[in-house]
């Protein structure tokens, strides 16, 4: 018997075949983190600037061919992968950007039955040598009640409906992190450890959970949680994280919420803004 408080994870847009046409790992721009798209393409694939998506690198030599990342409204046509995402991805690599919501168990029941009626969208370019994001030649298809509908744009009336599916978007943001402790032989008193002066500056509570982005050696975004650094007030980590990062490198730490509101998240980089008292 389903639980009637269940929440069911699923796919909310996806957007396949997008290629890289600029990668900037050591970025200075305020947000260095995250995918940047044009203002056409999150219009087609009804993506909110900082929700999160799942990027994939199509073509990848190993598993490790995605990571959890958040999408920027860019200007002009460039898509560019910033940070930890551009070790994953270089100029001309081909991806996708997957966006998720959540149904509830009356919801769930209506997709597994095909009678869900709010449309979830599925996008994709047809990339070819010397071609880059061809609008012309991109298909749309909505799917809703067991069907897929191919459209040329998202109609108002589908923007509206899907309002109702909740969005995972970026809460928190501290960026620019430098870590000086790295403690390997286990989580002897820290996870991500930071000091409070920096929690305070990025809103984080303690224990609230976190996505980890390497900027200095890239790899996949590390889930763990943050808490304060009570003794040494330094930036550390340790246990399997200290897999993630070593002495010196800079770091990001990312938090996500679940909803159907805008939501404008607290954004701190370090190398722009430090905190005078650290």
């Amino acid at each position: 018997m389903n639980n009637a408080s269940a929440l069911y994870t699923i796919k909310r847009s996806c957007l396949h075949n997008v290629r890289v046409t600029s990668s900037v790992r050591d970025s200075t721009a305020d947000i260095p983190e995250g995918i940047v798209l044009p203002a056409a393409m999150m219009e087609m694939m009804d993506f909110a600037p900082f929700e999160q998506v799942i990027v994939t690198k199509i073509g990848g030599d190993n598993w490790m061919n995605r990571m959890h990342s958040f999408v920027l409204p860019g200007e002009g046509d460039a898509v560019e992968v910033r940070g930890a995402l551009a070790h994953l991805l270089a100029v001309g690599d081909v991806c996708c950007a997957i966006s998720r919501t959540t149904l509830n168990a009356e919801q769930h029941e209506q997709q597994l039955t095909e009678r869900f009626d709010i449309p979830l969208v599925d996008a994709r370019f047809y990339p070819e040598e010397e071609v880059v994001n061809d609008y012309s030649k991109a298909k749309i298809l909505l799917e809703n009640n067991g069907q897929y509908r191919k459209v040329d744009f998202l109609p108002e009336d589908v923007v509206a409906q899907r309002r109702a599916l909740p969005r995972t978007v970026l809460s928190n943001l501290l960026a620019g992190l430098e870590i000086q402790e790295v403690e390997r032989r286990g989580c002897i008193e820290m996870s991500a450890e930071l000091p409070i002066e920096y929690m305070r500056r990025a809103g984080f509570c303690a224990n609230q959970s976190i996505l980890v982005y390497n900027q200095s050696r890239g790899g996949a975004s590390a889930e763990s949680y943050v808490v304060p650094s009570l003794t040494k007030k330094t930036i550390g980590i340790s246990g399997a994280l200290s897999a993630v990062a070593d002495l010196g490198d800079r770091v990001s730490e990312a938090a996500y919420v679940s909803t159907t509101e805008q939501f404008t998240p607290t954004i701190c980089n370090l190398r722009k803004d430090p905190v005078p008292s650290a």
